[in-house]
């Protein structure tokens, strides 16, 4: 199953998400909450764990900043979140903010995969896909 621009790129406004598996760095964390994040039109959500509120992301949708970004998911990932049809899914990539907005960082490499008819969610680990786990979010001119 091929991930690109042409699928569902921006997540629902709130939403309730279930890593059956955590998320590298908090494997006990399993369910979290999306709200949308920043002014109306802000493309950035906040995911907080609903089981420890000082847990939270700043994600993005990747096809904001890099509308070109695709990579294959993996079967096994793919039969974990019963996606069988890439309409079913949406991706969100982690955030790293900076001190100053232009240091921000997006990680490519392990984007946020998620069947928005389940909402079960992983983070799937690209390692052969030529992304960076901290692609600058603001591109050089």
């Amino acid at each position: 199953m091929t991930q690109s621009s042409t699928l569902n790129p921006t997540p629902p406004v709130t939403a309730s998400l279930h890593f059956a598996a955590g998320i590298p760095g908090f494997p006990h964390l399993h369910d979290f909450v999306m709200a949308a994040w920043g002014k109306p039109e802000s493309p950035f959500m906040l995911m907080t764990a609903i089981d420890d509120s000082d847990v939270g992301f700043v994600v993005v949708s990747p096809f904001v900043f890099y509308p070109e970004y695709e990579f294959e998911l993996d079967k096994s990932t793919a039969q974990r979140l019963s996606l069988s049809d890439p309409a079913d899914a949406t991706v969100m990539c982690i955030v790293t903010l900076g001190e100053r907005p232009d240091d921000a960082t997006v990680n490519l490499l392990g984007p946020i995969v998620v069947n928005i008819r389940t909402c079960e969610a992983c983070q799937a680990v690209l390692p052969h896909a030529g992304h960076g786990a901290k692609v600058p979010l603001k591109r050089a001119a």
